[in-house]
Protein backbone atom coordinates (compact mmCIF):
# COMPACT_ATOMS: atom_id res chain seq x y z
CA UNK A 1 0.00 0.00 0.00
CA UNK A 2 2.84 2.37 0.87
CA UNK A 3 4.51 1.76 -2.55
CA UNK A 4 1.28 2.60 -4.39
CA UNK A 5 0.92 5.85 -2.44
CA UNK A 6 4.51 6.87 -3.16
CA UNK A 7 4.09 6.12 -6.89
CA UNK A 8 0.86 8.15 -7.06
CA UNK A 9 2.46 11.08 -5.29
CA UNK A 10 5.51 11.04 -7.55
CA UNK A 11 3.25 10.91 -10.61
CA UNK A 12 1.34 13.98 -9.43
CA UNK A 13 4.57 15.84 -8.78
CA UNK A 14 5.86 15.00 -12.30
CA UNK A 15 2.57 16.14 -13.88
CA UNK A 16 2.74 19.39 -11.95
CA UNK A 17 6.31 20.02 -13.09
CA UNK A 18 5.33 19.36 -16.73
CA UNK A 19 2.43 21.78 -16.45
CA UNK A 20 4.74 24.37 -14.90
CA UNK A 21 7.28 23.95 -17.72
CA UNK A 22 4.53 24.32 -20.31
CA UNK A 23 3.35 27.51 -18.62
CA UNK A 24 6.90 28.88 -18.59
CA UNK A 25 7.28 28.15 -22.33
CA UNK A 26 3.98 29.83 -23.09
CA UNK A 27 4.98 32.90 -21.10
CA UNK A 28 8.34 32.98 -22.92
CA UNK A 29 6.63 32.83 -26.33
CA UNK A 30 4.21 35.55 -25.29
CA UNK A 31 7.08 37.76 -24.11
CA UNK A 32 8.95 37.22 -27.40
CA UNK A 33 5.84 38.12 -29.41
CA UNK A 34 5.33 41.23 -27.31
CA UNK A 35 8.95 42.27 -27.87
CA UNK A 36 8.57 41.77 -31.63
CA UNK A 37 5.34 43.73 -31.68
CA UNK A 38 6.98 46.46 -29.64
CA UNK A 39 9.90 46.54 -32.11
CA UNK A 40 7.54 46.64 -35.09
CA UNK A 41 5.55 49.42 -33.50
CA UNK A 42 8.75 51.32 -32.74
CA UNK A 43 9.93 50.91 -36.33
CA UNK A 44 6.60 52.07 -37.68
CA UNK A 45 6.66 55.01 -35.30
CA UNK A 46 10.18 55.92 -36.45
CA UNK A 47 9.15 55.72 -40.09
CA UNK A 48 6.08 57.80 -39.42
CA UNK A 49 8.20 60.38 -37.61
CA UNK A 50 10.66 60.54 -40.52
CA UNK A 51 7.80 60.86 -42.98
CA UNK A 52 6.24 63.71 -40.98
CA UNK A 53 9.57 65.53 -40.80
CA UNK A 54 10.15 64.88 -44.52
CA UNK A 55 6.68 66.16 -45.34
CA UNK A 56 7.32 69.40 -43.50
CA UNK A 57 10.75 69.72 -45.12
CA UNK A 58 9.23 68.86 -48.50
CA UNK A 59 6.89 71.83 -48.26
CA UNK A 60 9.73 74.12 -47.21
CA UNK A 61 11.88 72.90 -50.12
CA UNK A 62 9.01 73.44 -52.53
CA UNK A 63 8.82 77.00 -51.35
CA UNK A 64 12.56 77.37 -51.95
CA UNK A 65 12.24 75.84 -55.40
CA UNK A 66 9.50 78.32 -56.16
CA UNK A 67 12.19 80.97 -56.21
CA UNK A 68 13.80 79.07 -59.12
CA UNK A 69 10.66 78.43 -61.14
CA UNK A 70 12.26 80.04 -64.17
CA UNK A 71 15.10 77.48 -64.09
CA UNK A 72 12.60 74.62 -63.81
CA UNK A 73 10.66 76.07 -66.76
CA UNK A 74 13.91 76.22 -68.70
CA UNK A 75 14.62 72.53 -67.99
CA UNK A 76 11.16 71.51 -69.17
CA UNK A 77 11.72 73.55 -72.32
CA UNK A 78 15.14 71.96 -72.82
CA UNK A 79 13.65 68.46 -72.53
CA UNK A 80 11.05 69.35 -75.13
CA UNK A 81 13.66 70.85 -77.43
CA UNK A 82 15.94 67.82 -77.15
CA UNK A 83 13.08 65.36 -77.72
CA UNK A 84 11.84 67.29 -80.76
CA UNK A 85 15.32 67.67 -82.27
CA UNK A 86 16.03 63.96 -81.80
CA UNK A 87 12.74 62.88 -83.38
CA UNK A 88 12.17 65.49 -86.09
CA UNK A 89 15.40 67.42 -86.37
CA UNK A 90 13.61 70.57 -85.14
CA UNK A 91 10.74 70.80 -87.58
CA UNK A 92 8.09 71.20 -84.84
CA UNK A 93 9.90 73.75 -82.66
CA UNK A 94 8.27 76.85 -84.09
CA UNK A 95 5.13 76.29 -82.02
CA UNK A 96 7.06 75.86 -78.76
CA UNK A 97 6.83 78.72 -76.29
CA UNK A 98 10.30 79.97 -75.49
CA UNK A 99 11.04 80.82 -71.83
CA UNK A 100 12.97 83.84 -70.70
CA UNK A 101 16.66 83.84 -69.94
CA UNK A 102 18.00 82.73 -66.53
CA UNK A 103 21.13 84.75 -65.78
CA UNK A 104 24.18 82.55 -65.22
CA UNK A 105 22.38 79.32 -66.18
CA UNK A 106 24.09 77.71 -69.17
CA UNK A 107 21.09 75.55 -70.10
CA UNK A 108 18.83 78.59 -70.58
CA UNK A 109 21.01 79.90 -73.39
CA UNK A 110 21.93 76.43 -74.75
CA UNK A 111 18.32 75.23 -75.09
CA UNK A 112 17.20 78.42 -76.82
CA UNK A 113 20.31 78.30 -79.02
CA UNK A 114 19.59 74.73 -80.13
CA UNK A 115 15.98 75.64 -80.87
CA UNK A 116 17.07 78.67 -82.92
CA UNK A 117 19.65 76.71 -84.92
CA UNK A 118 17.13 73.92 -85.52
CA UNK A 119 14.70 76.53 -86.89
CA UNK A 120 17.39 78.03 -89.08
CA UNK A 121 17.61 81.31 -87.15
CA UNK A 122 20.90 83.18 -87.19
CA UNK A 123 20.66 84.10 -83.52
CA UNK A 124 21.17 80.50 -82.47
CA UNK A 125 24.96 80.49 -82.73
CA UNK A 126 25.18 83.61 -80.59
CA UNK A 127 23.07 81.95 -77.89
CA UNK A 128 25.29 78.84 -77.98
CA UNK A 129 28.37 81.05 -77.60
CA UNK A 130 26.71 82.74 -74.60
CA UNK A 131 26.03 79.31 -73.06
CA UNK A 132 29.68 78.33 -73.62
CA UNK A 133 30.79 81.47 -71.80
CA UNK A 134 28.61 80.57 -68.81
CA UNK A 135 29.79 76.94 -68.60
CA UNK A 136 32.14 75.80 -71.40
CA UNK A 137 32.37 72.14 -70.31
CA UNK A 138 28.64 71.48 -69.87
CA UNK A 139 27.71 73.34 -73.05
CA UNK A 140 30.22 71.36 -75.12
CA UNK A 141 29.05 68.13 -73.47
CA UNK A 142 25.39 68.99 -74.14
CA UNK A 143 25.99 69.67 -77.81
CA UNK A 144 28.26 66.63 -78.26
CA UNK A 145 25.72 64.28 -76.68
CA UNK A 146 22.99 65.78 -78.84
CA UNK A 147 25.17 65.35 -81.94
CA UNK A 148 25.92 61.74 -81.02
CA UNK A 149 22.26 60.93 -80.47
CA UNK A 150 21.00 62.63 -83.64
CA UNK A 151 24.07 62.12 -85.90
CA UNK A 152 23.47 65.74 -86.92
CA UNK A 153 26.69 67.66 -87.76
CA UNK A 154 25.04 70.95 -86.76
CA UNK A 155 25.68 70.09 -83.10
CA UNK A 156 29.16 68.60 -83.57
CA UNK A 157 30.82 71.98 -83.26
CA UNK A 158 33.33 71.28 -80.50
CA UNK A 159 35.70 72.12 -79.09
CA UNK A 160 35.87 68.42 -78.34
CA UNK A 161 38.90 68.83 -76.07
CA UNK A 162 36.38 69.87 -73.41
CA UNK A 163 34.47 66.61 -73.52
CA UNK A 164 37.15 63.94 -74.06
CA UNK A 165 38.85 62.32 -71.02
CA UNK A 166 41.38 64.57 -69.36
CA UNK A 167 42.36 62.21 -66.54
CA UNK A 168 42.71 58.48 -66.00
CA UNK A 169 39.25 58.18 -64.45
CA UNK A 170 36.59 58.51 -67.15
CA UNK A 171 33.07 59.82 -66.42
CA UNK A 172 29.87 58.23 -67.70
CA UNK A 173 29.30 61.09 -70.15
CA UNK A 174 32.87 60.87 -71.48
CA UNK A 175 32.53 57.12 -71.89
CA UNK A 176 29.26 57.51 -73.78
CA UNK A 177 30.85 60.02 -76.14
CA UNK A 178 33.84 57.69 -76.49
CA UNK A 179 31.52 54.86 -77.54
CA UNK A 180 29.64 57.21 -79.86
CA UNK A 181 32.91 58.06 -81.60
CA UNK A 182 33.73 54.35 -81.88
CA UNK A 183 30.29 53.71 -83.42
CA UNK A 184 30.75 56.57 -85.94
CA UNK A 185 27.99 58.59 -84.35
CA UNK A 186 30.38 61.47 -83.62
CA UNK A 187 33.21 60.99 -86.11
CA UNK A 188 34.28 64.64 -85.88
CA UNK A 189 35.51 64.07 -82.31
CA UNK A 190 37.69 61.04 -83.11
CA UNK A 191 40.99 62.96 -83.58
CA UNK A 192 40.52 64.78 -80.26
CA UNK A 193 39.57 61.55 -78.48
CA UNK A 194 42.52 59.58 -79.86
CA UNK A 195 44.90 62.39 -78.96
CA UNK A 196 43.49 62.62 -75.41
CA UNK A 197 43.66 58.87 -74.78
CA UNK A 198 47.18 58.67 -76.20
CA UNK A 199 48.27 61.58 -74.05
CA UNK A 200 46.90 59.90 -70.91
CA UNK A 201 48.75 56.66 -71.71
CA UNK A 202 51.97 58.54 -72.50
CA UNK A 203 51.82 60.28 -69.10
CA UNK A 204 53.22 57.07 -67.55
CA UNK A 205 53.98 54.71 -70.41
CA UNK A 206 56.12 52.35 -68.31
CA UNK A 207 53.28 51.80 -65.83
CA UNK A 208 50.82 51.35 -68.71
CA UNK A 209 53.10 48.78 -70.35
CA UNK A 210 53.40 46.92 -67.05
CA UNK A 211 49.61 46.84 -66.66
CA UNK A 212 49.17 45.56 -70.21
CA UNK A 213 51.73 42.82 -69.49
CA UNK A 214 49.94 41.83 -66.28
CA UNK A 215 46.61 41.81 -68.12
CA UNK A 216 48.03 39.51 -70.82
CA UNK A 217 49.47 37.18 -68.18
CA UNK A 218 46.03 37.00 -66.62
CA UNK A 219 44.54 35.85 -69.95
CA UNK A 220 46.88 32.83 -70.14
CA UNK A 221 45.65 29.72 -68.27
CA UNK A 222 47.90 28.96 -65.35
CA UNK A 223 49.79 25.68 -65.40
CA UNK A 224 52.98 24.06 -64.19
CA UNK A 225 55.79 22.82 -66.37
CA UNK A 226 55.78 25.73 -68.83
CA UNK A 227 59.04 27.39 -69.73
CA UNK A 228 59.33 31.17 -69.59
CA UNK A 229 59.67 31.19 -73.36
CA UNK A 230 56.47 29.13 -73.70
CA UNK A 231 54.60 31.54 -71.42
CA UNK A 232 55.78 34.41 -73.63
CA UNK A 233 54.51 32.52 -76.70
CA UNK A 234 51.15 31.90 -75.01
CA UNK A 235 50.79 35.63 -74.30
CA UNK A 236 51.68 36.46 -77.90
CA UNK A 237 49.04 34.00 -79.05
CA UNK A 238 46.46 35.72 -76.84
CA UNK A 239 47.48 39.07 -78.27
CA UNK A 240 47.17 37.78 -81.83
CA UNK A 241 43.73 36.31 -81.10
CA UNK A 242 42.60 39.62 -79.65
CA UNK A 243 43.74 41.48 -82.75
CA UNK A 244 41.97 39.01 -85.05
CA UNK A 245 38.79 39.14 -83.00
CA UNK A 246 38.87 35.51 -81.82
CA UNK A 247 37.15 34.79 -78.55
CA UNK A 248 39.60 33.67 -75.91
CA UNK A 249 39.21 30.22 -74.28
CA UNK A 250 36.78 30.47 -71.39
CA UNK A 251 35.66 33.95 -72.46
CA UNK A 252 31.98 33.20 -72.82
CA UNK A 253 29.53 35.99 -73.62
CA UNK A 254 28.07 37.54 -70.51
CA UNK A 255 24.43 37.07 -69.68
CA UNK A 256 22.43 40.12 -70.71
CA UNK A 257 21.74 42.30 -67.69
CA UNK A 258 19.53 45.25 -67.04
CA UNK A 259 21.06 47.96 -69.21
CA UNK A 260 19.50 51.24 -70.27
CA UNK A 261 17.74 51.13 -73.63
CA UNK A 262 19.53 54.31 -74.75
CA UNK A 263 22.51 55.24 -72.56
CA UNK A 264 23.16 58.38 -74.63
CA UNK A 265 19.61 59.63 -74.02
CA UNK A 266 19.85 58.82 -70.31
CA UNK A 267 23.15 60.68 -70.02
CA UNK A 268 21.77 63.70 -71.86
CA UNK A 269 18.66 63.67 -69.67
CA UNK A 270 20.83 63.53 -66.52
CA UNK A 271 22.82 66.53 -67.73
CA UNK A 272 19.66 68.54 -68.46
CA UNK A 273 18.05 67.58 -65.14
CA UNK A 274 21.12 68.50 -63.12
CA UNK A 275 19.68 71.91 -62.25
CA UNK A 276 21.16 75.34 -62.10
CA UNK A 277 24.09 76.05 -59.74
CA UNK A 278 21.75 77.78 -57.30
CA UNK A 279 19.25 74.92 -57.04
CA UNK A 280 21.44 71.83 -57.27
CA UNK A 281 21.60 71.36 -53.48
CA UNK A 282 17.87 72.09 -53.17
CA UNK A 283 17.02 69.40 -55.70
CA UNK A 284 19.14 66.88 -53.82
CA UNK A 285 17.34 67.71 -50.58
CA UNK A 286 13.99 67.39 -52.36
CA UNK A 287 14.97 63.95 -53.67
CA UNK A 288 15.98 62.80 -50.18
CA UNK A 289 12.70 64.09 -48.72
CA UNK A 290 10.68 62.30 -51.37
CA UNK A 291 12.59 59.11 -50.63
CA UNK A 292 11.67 59.41 -46.93
CA UNK A 293 8.06 59.87 -47.97
CA UNK A 294 8.23 56.62 -49.92
CA UNK A 295 8.26 58.04 -53.43
CA UNK A 296 10.63 56.69 -56.08
CA UNK A 297 12.39 59.80 -57.24
CA UNK A 298 14.35 59.71 -60.52
CA UNK A 299 17.04 61.90 -59.08
CA UNK A 300 17.56 59.49 -56.15
CA UNK A 301 17.51 56.45 -58.45
CA UNK A 302 20.03 58.03 -60.78
CA UNK A 303 22.45 59.20 -58.08
CA UNK A 304 24.61 56.13 -58.59
CA UNK A 305 24.83 56.72 -62.36
CA UNK A 306 24.79 60.45 -63.08
CA UNK A 307 26.61 61.83 -66.09
CA UNK A 308 29.64 62.69 -63.95
CA UNK A 309 29.88 59.32 -62.18
CA UNK A 310 33.20 57.49 -62.86
CA UNK A 311 32.79 54.80 -65.52
CA UNK A 312 36.25 53.25 -65.22
CA UNK A 313 39.95 53.68 -65.87
CA UNK A 314 41.16 54.63 -69.36
CA UNK A 315 43.46 51.63 -69.79
CA UNK A 316 40.94 49.16 -68.35
CA UNK A 317 38.27 50.43 -70.74
CA UNK A 318 40.65 50.25 -73.69
CA UNK A 319 41.59 46.65 -72.89
CA UNK A 320 37.91 45.74 -72.49
CA UNK A 321 37.17 47.29 -75.89
CA UNK A 322 40.12 45.43 -77.42
CA UNK A 323 38.41 42.16 -76.48
CA UNK A 324 35.38 43.12 -78.58
CA UNK A 325 34.97 41.59 -82.08
CA UNK A 326 37.56 42.82 -84.56
CA UNK A 327 34.93 44.38 -86.83
CA UNK A 328 33.47 46.54 -84.05
CA UNK A 329 34.20 50.23 -83.71
CA UNK A 330 35.28 49.78 -80.11
CA UNK A 331 37.95 47.27 -81.08
CA UNK A 332 39.15 49.45 -83.95
CA UNK A 333 39.51 52.52 -81.77
CA UNK A 334 41.16 50.62 -78.89
CA UNK A 335 43.65 49.00 -81.27
CA UNK A 336 44.50 52.39 -82.77
CA UNK A 337 45.21 53.92 -79.36
CA UNK A 338 46.96 50.87 -77.89
CA UNK A 339 48.99 50.08 -81.01
CA UNK A 340 52.32 51.52 -79.70
CA UNK A 341 51.93 49.75 -76.36
CA UNK A 342 50.93 46.46 -77.94
CA UNK A 343 53.83 46.63 -80.40
CA UNK A 344 56.28 47.22 -77.56
CA UNK A 345 54.71 44.36 -75.61
CA UNK A 346 55.05 42.02 -78.59
CA UNK A 347 58.74 42.93 -78.96
CA UNK A 348 59.36 42.34 -75.26
CA UNK A 349 57.62 38.96 -75.30
CA UNK A 350 59.56 37.87 -78.39
CA UNK A 351 62.80 38.86 -76.64
CA UNK A 352 61.80 36.89 -73.54
CA UNK A 353 61.13 33.85 -75.71
CA UNK A 354 64.68 33.90 -77.08
CA UNK A 355 66.29 33.84 -73.63
CA UNK A 356 66.68 30.05 -73.80
CA UNK A 357 67.30 27.70 -70.89
CA UNK A 358 70.38 27.17 -68.74
CA UNK A 359 72.70 24.76 -70.61
CA UNK A 360 74.28 23.45 -67.41
CA UNK A 361 72.57 22.48 -64.17
CA UNK A 362 73.54 20.64 -61.01
CA UNK A 363 72.31 17.77 -58.87
CA UNK A 364 73.41 16.90 -55.37
CA UNK A 365 73.99 13.30 -54.27
CA UNK A 366 75.33 12.41 -50.79
CA UNK A 367 76.58 15.98 -50.50
CA UNK A 368 78.46 15.92 -53.81
CA UNK A 369 77.52 18.43 -56.57
CA UNK A 370 77.45 17.05 -60.10
CA UNK A 371 77.32 19.46 -63.06
CA UNK A 372 75.20 18.18 -65.92
CA UNK A 373 74.65 19.27 -69.52
CA UNK A 374 72.57 17.85 -72.34
CA UNK A 375 75.21 15.20 -73.07
CA UNK A 376 75.52 14.08 -69.46
CA UNK A 377 77.86 14.87 -66.56
CA UNK A 378 80.74 17.22 -67.20
CA UNK A 379 83.22 14.98 -65.34
CA UNK A 380 83.56 11.52 -63.81
CA UNK A 381 81.59 11.78 -60.60
CA UNK A 382 81.79 8.18 -59.41
CA UNK A 383 85.00 8.35 -57.28
CA UNK A 384 83.69 11.35 -55.36
CA UNK A 385 80.27 9.78 -54.82
CA UNK A 386 81.79 6.48 -53.68
CA UNK A 387 84.07 8.27 -51.22
CA UNK A 388 81.22 10.42 -49.86
CA UNK A 389 78.97 7.38 -49.44
CA UNK A 390 81.80 5.54 -47.66
CA UNK A 391 82.20 8.46 -45.26
CA UNK A 392 78.50 8.42 -44.50
CA UNK A 393 78.60 4.69 -43.72
CA UNK A 394 82.08 4.18 -42.24
CA UNK A 395 83.66 0.89 -41.17
CA UNK A 396 86.43 0.15 -38.66
CA UNK A 397 89.25 -1.89 -40.31
CA UNK A 398 90.84 -2.78 -37.00
CA UNK A 399 87.80 -4.83 -36.02
CA UNK A 400 88.56 -7.52 -38.61
CA UNK A 401 92.26 -7.61 -37.74
CA UNK A 402 91.55 -7.69 -34.00
CA UNK A 403 88.89 -10.37 -34.44
CA UNK A 404 91.23 -12.61 -36.41
CA UNK A 405 93.94 -12.09 -33.81
CA UNK A 406 91.49 -12.99 -31.02
CA UNK A 407 90.49 -16.15 -32.87
CA UNK A 408 94.13 -17.10 -33.22
CA UNK A 409 94.69 -16.57 -29.49
CA UNK A 410 91.62 -18.71 -28.81
CA UNK A 411 92.99 -21.57 -30.90
CA UNK A 412 96.35 -21.41 -29.09
CA UNK A 413 94.54 -21.28 -25.74
CA UNK A 414 92.60 -24.43 -26.62
CA UNK A 415 95.90 -26.30 -27.13
CA UNK A 416 97.25 -25.01 -23.81
CA UNK A 417 94.04 -26.04 -22.06
CA UNK A 418 95.20 -29.67 -22.27
CA UNK A 419 98.21 -28.66 -20.19
CA UNK A 420 96.48 -26.28 -17.78
CA UNK A 421 92.73 -26.14 -17.42
CA UNK A 422 92.75 -22.41 -16.74
CA UNK A 423 93.52 -21.75 -20.40
CA UNK A 424 90.06 -23.12 -21.32
CA UNK A 425 88.34 -19.98 -20.02
CA UNK A 426 90.76 -17.79 -21.99
CA UNK A 427 90.12 -19.85 -25.13
CA UNK A 428 86.33 -19.46 -24.89
CA UNK A 429 86.56 -15.69 -24.28
CA UNK A 430 89.02 -15.17 -27.13
CA UNK A 431 86.97 -17.22 -29.56
CA UNK A 432 83.68 -15.44 -28.69
CA UNK A 433 85.23 -11.96 -28.80
CA UNK A 434 87.06 -12.65 -32.03
CA UNK A 435 83.94 -14.05 -33.71
CA UNK A 436 81.88 -10.99 -32.67
CA UNK A 437 84.52 -8.60 -34.00
CA UNK A 438 84.75 -10.43 -37.32
CA UNK A 439 80.95 -10.49 -37.77
CA UNK A 440 80.70 -6.78 -36.94
CA UNK A 441 83.47 -5.92 -39.41
CA UNK A 442 81.78 -7.95 -42.16
CA UNK A 443 78.40 -6.23 -41.50
CA UNK A 444 80.03 -2.79 -41.66
CA UNK A 445 81.65 -3.65 -44.96
CA UNK A 446 78.32 -4.89 -46.34
CA UNK A 447 76.44 -1.72 -45.27
CA UNK A 448 79.13 0.50 -46.78
CA UNK A 449 79.05 -1.41 -50.04
CA UNK A 450 75.22 -1.17 -50.14
CA UNK A 451 75.33 2.59 -49.47
CA UNK A 452 77.87 3.11 -52.23
CA UNK A 453 75.83 1.12 -54.73
CA UNK A 454 72.66 3.03 -53.81
CA UNK A 455 74.41 6.41 -54.13
CA UNK A 456 75.82 5.48 -57.55
CA UNK A 457 72.40 4.32 -58.79
CA UNK A 458 70.74 7.49 -57.50
CA UNK A 459 73.37 9.74 -59.02
CA UNK A 460 73.22 7.93 -62.34
CA UNK A 461 69.42 8.17 -62.44
CA UNK A 462 69.40 11.89 -61.58
CA UNK A 463 72.13 12.72 -64.08
CA UNK A 464 70.30 10.83 -66.82
CA UNK A 465 66.97 12.52 -66.02
CA UNK A 466 68.49 15.99 -65.80
CA UNK A 467 70.36 15.53 -69.09
CA UNK A 468 67.12 14.44 -70.77
CA UNK A 469 65.29 17.42 -69.25
CA UNK A 470 67.94 19.85 -70.50
CA UNK A 471 67.74 18.32 -73.97
CA UNK A 472 63.94 18.51 -74.03
CA UNK A 473 63.75 22.06 -72.66
CA UNK A 474 66.43 23.26 -75.06
CA UNK A 475 64.43 21.91 -77.99
CA UNK A 476 61.21 23.43 -76.61
CA UNK A 477 62.91 26.76 -76.01
CA UNK A 478 64.27 26.84 -79.54
CA UNK A 479 60.83 26.02 -80.94
CA UNK A 480 59.23 28.69 -78.74
CA UNK A 481 61.70 31.31 -79.92
CA UNK A 482 60.90 30.50 -83.56
CA UNK A 483 57.16 30.62 -82.89
CA UNK A 484 57.48 33.88 -80.93
CA UNK A 485 59.36 35.52 -83.79
CA UNK A 486 56.62 34.55 -86.24
CA UNK A 487 53.91 35.73 -83.85
CA UNK A 488 55.63 39.07 -83.32
CA UNK A 489 55.75 39.62 -87.07
CA UNK A 490 52.07 38.72 -87.34
CA UNK A 491 51.13 41.08 -84.49
CA UNK A 492 53.21 43.86 -86.00
CA UNK A 493 51.49 43.33 -89.34
CA UNK A 494 48.07 43.44 -87.71
CA UNK A 495 48.93 46.62 -85.82
CA UNK A 496 50.18 48.19 -89.04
Amino acid sequence: MSDWTDWTQNRRIADAEEALDAERRARSRLSEQMRQQQGNLQGQLDRLTRAMVALIEHEDIRAELGQHADAATCRRYAREVVATVVVTGGAALRETAEPGDVPGYWLAAAARGVAAVANGETSGHGLLEAAAQRDPARTALFLSLLAAQTRDPRWAVGPFERVVPDQAEVSVAQRQLWLAVADDRLAAAEPALVAALTRLLDADRDAAAQRVAEWLRGQVPSGTGRLDSERAVAQLQVLQRLLTGERLPGDEPAEPGETPEDPLADTLRALVDEGSPAEGDILDRMAAARADLGFLDERVGARGATWSTPAGDVLDLLLADLAEPADSGRHRLARRVLSPLLGTTADRLATEATAGVAPTRSVSVVGQTIDVEAGGALRDWRPDVLAAAARRSPRQPWLLQGGLAALAVGVVAIGLAFVAGAFAVLAVAALLGGAAAVVTALNQARRQRTAQESAVRSADRQVTQLAATITDETARSTSAATTASALREAVRAQLG
